[in-house]
């Protein structure tokens, strides 16, 4: 097991902490498919055709631990927000936000080939779509879509009889734009994230640990 993952694993077993599989992806928003597991079968990736697509595709990306896959879903200005709580934090605070390269060094050190996590379950529930149509009523191209997902992230990293859980459960607010890089194969407008919002209302306790871990924590471990 890595360096970075001893402190957590510490607290965890000093809990007692035991948590149930919950798998697959919930978004009654997004086209059917998708979901968590073992990330059996092959892999399906859609066109970005809808902020839905998007969802799907980065939901499977984390089921199959794809980085490129994660990363095409990302705009290339990217920003990942933390939760105000996080940076506050007076023992270990994280960064108000970070960018795209941040990303992809987070990603492929949780799911490279020679990473210690065994699988990921990633779970999103719909809150609310707010619609931006910006200042052109005719053109996709200034439009934005704000999604608030109930996120669920289960990383799983086999210890000697059990596994060490990391899970971070809170609500999400996924920011999309239509790419101005790319087009779909028939010249449609794809979309991709532009923003990623970590929020500081987790969306539900956790047996065995007061305070659940936030999306940015969780990838903050894999950051190094």
């Amino acid at each position: 097991m890595t360096r970075r993952h001893t402190r957590v694993l510490t607290i965890l077993v000093a809990l007692g902490l035991t948590l149930s599989l919950a798998g697959g992806c919930s978004n009654p928003f997004a086209p059917p498919g998708g979901g968590g597991g073992g990330g059996g079968g092959e892999a399906s990736y859609r066109d970005r055709l809808s902020p839905g697509d998007v969802l799907h595709n980065l939901d499977t990306a984390y089921e199959y631990k794809n980085a490129e896959e994660y990363l095409a879903c990302l705009a290339e200005d990217f920003i990942f927000y933390t939760a105000e709580a996080d940076q506050n934090n007076p023992e270990e605070p994280l960064p108000e936000d970070w960018d795209k390269q941040t990303e992809r060094i987070i990603h492929e050190n949780m799911f490279g080939e020679d990473t210690d996590v065994d699988r990921i379950t990633l779970t999103l529930t719909n809150q609310g779509i707010e619609y931006d149509p910006g200042a052109d009523p005719v053109s996709e191209l200034d439009d934005r879509y704000s999604y608030v997902e109930g996120v669920d992230l289960r990383v799983y990293i086999p210890i000697p009889g059990d596994d060490l859980i990391l899970l971070a459960t809170a609500n999400n607010m996924f920011v999309f734009q239509v790419d101005p890089n790319e087009v779909g194969p028939n010249g449609e407008n794809l979309w991709e994230v532009k923003e990623w919002h970590d929020l500081d209302d987790a969306r539900r306790a956790i047996p065995g640990q007061d305070d659940p871990l936030s999306v940015g924590r969780l990838k903050a471990e894999f950051l190094e």
